[in-house]
C-alpha cells in the first residue's frame, strides 16, 4: 500500500462541540457529516454549519459526508439535492462522501443505482465524490466496475488495510484520543487539496503548501526509521553493506538509526550485489562462515 499524505478525523453531532482550533497541528483534515437522508431540514447534522465555521476559522481543510437511507434513486437524488443545499456553493477541499453502510439498504444493483444517481447529481454541481462504507460491504456489496470511475474511503479499523482496490480514504481507528476525546482517524493516500484546489476551489496558501511537502518528505525521506524497521526485502542486504563497509549511525547496533527512504534502501540491494560481484570465488562472504576443514 502507498504511504498515507495526511491524517485527520471524522466528526458528526455525535461528538458534541469539536474544539478545531485546539486540534490545529494535530489534524491535517476533517470530514464533517452534513446531515442524513432525503432533504429535509429536520436531518440536518446539528453541528455541521458549527463546525465547518470552526475549520475555516482554524485553517483545517474539510470534506463532507452524508449518511444514506435510500431504497431508490429518487431518494438518493433527495439526497444529493439535501448535500448540495449545505455545501451552498463551498468547495471542500477534502470531497463530498457518500456514506453507504446502513443495513435498510437494497440489493445488487439498486444499490449501485442508487451510489451512482448520488454521485453523478454531485459531480454534476461540481463536487468531487466519493463513496464510504466498511471493508466487507467494499468487497462484496459495493464491488461493482460501475463505481471504480469514484473514490472510496474504507473503514477497517485494524493496523493494516485488506483492500485490493485504489484508496482514496482509510478511516483505520474509531478510539483515536485527541484532547481528551474520541474521534473516528482517517488516512489520506491523495492530496486531495491539490486536485480539487486545481479544479478551481479554493487555492493552498503558501504554508499549507509547505506543510504538505514536509508530509511528503517525512514519509518517503525517512520512511525507516531504523534498520529493525527494513522490508525483509532489503535488510539482509543492508545489514552486510554496513558490516562490510565499516558504515555506522546511531543507537545500539540492532536498533540502527536510518532515517531512510526506499531509494537509500533499494541503494544498499544494488551495492550487496556489487560486493557479490567483486569477492573473490575462493573467499567467503563476511556473512558465511568458513566452512570447518
Amino acid at each position: 500500500m502507498a504511504d498515507y499524505l495526511a491524517t485527520g478525523i471524522d466528526v458528526s453531532e455525535f461528538n458534541g462541540d469539536v474544539d478545531f482550533a485546539a486540534l490545529k497541528g494535530k489534524i491535517d483534515f476533517a470530514i464533517l457529516r452534513c446531515g442524513y437522508g432525503g432533504d429535509y431540514v429536520n436531518q440536518d447534522d446539528k453541528q455541521y454549519a458549527a463546525n465547518v465555521q470552526k475549520c475555516e476559522a482554524a485553517g483545517i481543510p474539510y470534506g463532507v459526508y452524508l449518511y444514506s437511507y435510500a431504497q431508490n434513486t429518487a431518494m438518493a437524488k433527495s439526497e444529493a439535492a439535501h448535500t448540495l443545499r449545505l455545501l451552498k456553493g463551498k468547495k471542500p477541499l477534502y470531497g463530498v462522501w457518500y456514506d453507504v453502510e446502513d443495513s435498510t439498504l437494497p440489493e445488487g444493483e439498486a444499490l449501485i443505482d442508487n451510489c451512482v444517481a448520488y454521485c453523478q447529481a454531485l459531480e454534476a454541481a461540481g463536487y468531487y465524490c466519493g463513496i464510504y462504507s466498511f471493508l466487507y460491504w467494499m468487497t462484496t456489496r459495493l464491488n461493482s466496475p460501475r463505481l471504480d470511475p469514484y473514490d472510496k474511503w474504507v473503514a477497517q479499523w485494524n493496523t493494516t488495510l485488506d483492500y485490493d482496490k485504489p484508496v482514496g480514504l482509510w478511516q483505520y481507528t474509531n478510539k483515536g484520543v485527541l484532547n481528551g476525546k474520541t474521534f473516528d482517524l482517517d488516512r489520506a493516500f491523495k492530496n486531495y487539496p491539490a486536485i480539487i484546489g486545481g479544479e478551481g476551489g479554493t487555492e493552498l496558501t503558501k504554508e499549507e503548501v509547505l506543510q504538505l511537502a514536509q508530509q511528503v518528505y517525512d514519509q518517503n525521506e525517512t520512511r525507516y526509521k531504523t534498520m529493525a524497521s527494513l522490508p525483509g526485502w532489503a535488510r539482509p542486504s543492508a545489514e552486510r553493506v554496513y558490516r562490510e563497509l565499516g558504515l555506522t549511525g546511531t543507537g545500539a547496533p540492532g536498533d540502527l538509526r536510518l532515517n531512510a527512504s526506499e531509494t537509500y534502501a533499494r541503494t544498499l540491494v544494488v551495492i550487496d550485489k556489487v560486493l557479490d560481484l567483486i569477492t573473490p570465488a575462493t573467499q567467503p562472504k563476511a556473512s558465511e562462515p568458513e566452512q570447518a576443514q
